[in-house]
C-alpha cells in the first residue's frame, strides 16, 4: 500500500530460470537487478530470463491467448472493476516450469513499481490456483482505455490484482499486495535470505513475536523502507540505522504514526499512508514493534558509513 508518486512509461523484468518466452519479443538485452533503475520503454513489458531480458509490447500482451476479461473487487479503487488480465500462475509457469519448486524453496516475487515502491510477495501466494486460494492476475490496460486516475494521478498500464476467497482474512491478501504502475518483477530468494542484516538473532524462537514481526515488516514496511541499510526501496527512512524509531519515538508514538501518520505530525505531502487493521492487525502491530525493538540491538552501519 502506498501513495502514488509518479507515472511514466513502464517495463517489467522477471528474473526467471529458463529461456522460454510466451509471446513475441521486441528487443533483448542483459543485466538489471531488483535495485537497478526501471527501464522507461513506453508500453513495454520486459521479462528477465536468467541474464537475458525479453521485451514485449502492451499490444502483444493484450493479444495473448490467456488474456481474460475479469471483474475484481479492486482494493486500490475500493470498488468492483472490469479489466483485461492474465492469470499470474499461468503466465509465470509458462516461462518458468520449475516455479513450484522455487516456491517450495521460499522464493519471492520482488515487484518494483516505477515510483520506487517495492512489494515482496511469496511465490507460493502468487501461484495459488485452487478455489479457496487467492488468485493473482497480471492486469493490462489498453492504450485507449487507461486506468482511471488513482489519488488524482494517472497509473498503468500494468498492475497486480487479485481474486480472493470470501471472509475478512481474504486468504492473507491485503492492499499491500495490489501493486500498480509495475516496472519490474524479479524472482528472488526471500528478503531475509538476500539481506542477512534483517534476521533476528539466531537463538530467537521460530514462533515468537519477534519472528512473526519480521514477517510483518517484510510485507508491510519493506516496500518503502530499508533496515540496517538493506533493501530494494528507499522511499522512507531506514528503520534501524543510525537510530530505530522505537528509540526516538517510543512504541506508543510509533504505533500511532503507523495507524495515522498525520496524527503525530502534520505533513500534507507525506508519502506514508495510514496502515489500517485490515493490512496490519493490532496483534501484528504488536509483533512488528517487538521485531523493531529487537533489531534496535542488532544495528549494522549504513552502506556509505565512514
Amino acid at each position: 500500500m502506498r501513495q502514488l508518486l509518479s507515472g511514466g512509461a513502464l517495463c517489467l523484468a522477471v528474473a526467471l530460470a529458463t529461456g522460454a518466452t510466451p509471446f513475441p519479443v521486441a528487443a533483448q538485452a542483459s543485466g538489471a537487478s531488483a535495485s537497478d533503475a526501471v527501464s522507461n520503454v513506453a508500453d513495454a513489458l520486459s521479462l528477465r530470463v536468467g541474464e537475458r531480458t525479453s521485451t514485449a509490447t502492451r499490444a502483444a500482451l493484450l493479444a495473448d491467448t490467456r488474456m481474460q476479461e475479469i471483474v475484481v473487487d479492486d482494493d486500490n479503487y475500493k470498488r468492483p472493476m472490469r479489466m483485461h488480465a492474465i492469470p499470474f500462475a499461468d503466465w509465470l509457469t509458462a516461462m518458468m516450469p520449475d516455479a513450484a519448486k522455487a516456491a517450495a524453496q521460499g522464493a519471492t516475487a520482488t515487484v518494483v513499481a516505477t515510483d520506487g515502491y517495492v512489494s515482496h510477495i511469496p511465490l507460493t501466494l502468487l501461484l495459488g490456483h485452487l478455489p479457496r486460494q487467492p488468485q493473482a492476475y497480471l492486469a493490462v490496460a489498453p492504450e485507449n482505455a487507461p486506468w482511471p486516475p488513482l489519488k488524482g494521478d494517472a497509473i498503468g498500464p500494468f498492475r497486480l490484482v487479485w481474486r480472493t476467497p470470501p471472509g475478512p482474512a481474504r486468504g492473507g491478501v491485503n492492499e499491500s499486495h495490489w501493486t500498480y504502475s509495475i516496472g519490474r518483477i524479479e524472482i528472488t530468494p526471500s528478503p531475509r535470505e538476500r539481506f542477512p542484516v534483517l534476521r533476528p538473532a539466531a537463538n530467537t524462537p521460530p514462533g515468537s513475536a519477534i519472528m512473526r514481526g519480521a514477517a510483518v515488516f517484510e510485507r508491510a514496511c519493506f516496500s518503502c523502507h530499508s533496515l540496517n541499510g538493506a533493501g530494494d526501496a528507499h522511499l522512507g527512512p531506514d528503520l534501524n540505522t543510525p537510530s530505530s524509531p522505537v528509540e526516538y519515538l517510543g512504541e506508543r508514538r510509533l504505533a500511532a504514526l503507523i495507524r495515522n501518520p498525520q496524527s503525530l505530525r502534520w505533513w500534507p505531502n507525506s508519502r506514508m499512508p495510514a496502515i489500517d487493521r485490515a493490512t496490519v492487525s493490532d496483534t501484528e502491530l504488536t509483533d512488528l514493534l517487538a521485531y523493531l525493538h529487537h533489531m534496535s540491538g542488532r544495528k549494522a552501519p549504513p552502506p556509505n558509513a565512514k
